[in-house]
């Protein structure tokens, strides 16, 4: 059986079927495939608000920024763990996965605030993934222990030899950019 003839039957699968196929082209990057799974499929005919495609924007945000976070605490625990194995002190890079970890929070959270978004999609979402209590408590560790922006700039230019590092405000600049919200 020849593709030409697997295409004239895309319409007779199931939506499941074809949302397979379909999600299988696009990681090969098979546009003729994904075409003809397109044109085989039933069509549904909506409306939608205005603001839809910014409020899913919004949503990949915020999962993306919390898991960010997240990696940030892993790296923020597994050199604690090697600190304490060594010597009995925190080292600078937990300090500054710790200061990483406070600016995406704070800089995700000051332009939730400014477009008056709910603060508590945290909570929400840890509901169905996990704790929001370790999370809260990890966080107010992080900030006790974290680099201020001033140590973190001293530290990756004495480390790395990197003189310009992203800030809270450069961060908060690239949100609204991603998000394609006016400038400031």
């Amino acid at each position: 059986m020849n593709i030409k003839n697997i295409r004239r039957n895309y319409d007779g699968l199931t939506m499941l079927e074809r949302l397979s196929l379909a999600d299988n082209a696009i990681a090969r990057g098979d546009e003729s495939e994904i075409t003809a799974i397109i044109a085989a499929s039933p069509k549904e005919s909506f409306r939608q608000v205005d603001y839809y495609d910014l409020m899913r924007e919004i949503k990949t945000f915020r999962l993306c920024n919390l898991i960010v976070r997240l990696g940030y605490i892993t790296h923020f625990d597994f050199f604690l763990r090697c600190d304490f194995e060594e010597k009995e002190e925190i080292s600078n890079d937990a300090k500054l996965a710790a200061y990483l970890y406070v600016r995406a929070t704070d800089s995700w959270k000051a332009v939730n605030d400014e477009l008056g978004l709910r603060p508590n999609f945290e909570e929400e979402l840890a509901e169905h993934l996990f704790a929001i209590e370790m999370l809260k408590m990890k966080e107010i560790l992080l900030r006790e222990i974290a680099f201020t922006e001033d140590e973190a700039r001293a530290f990756i230019k004495d480390k790395a030899g990197i003189e310009k590092m992203q800030t809270i405000e450069d961060e908060k600049k690239a949100i609204r950019e991603a998000l394609g919200l006016p400038e400031k």
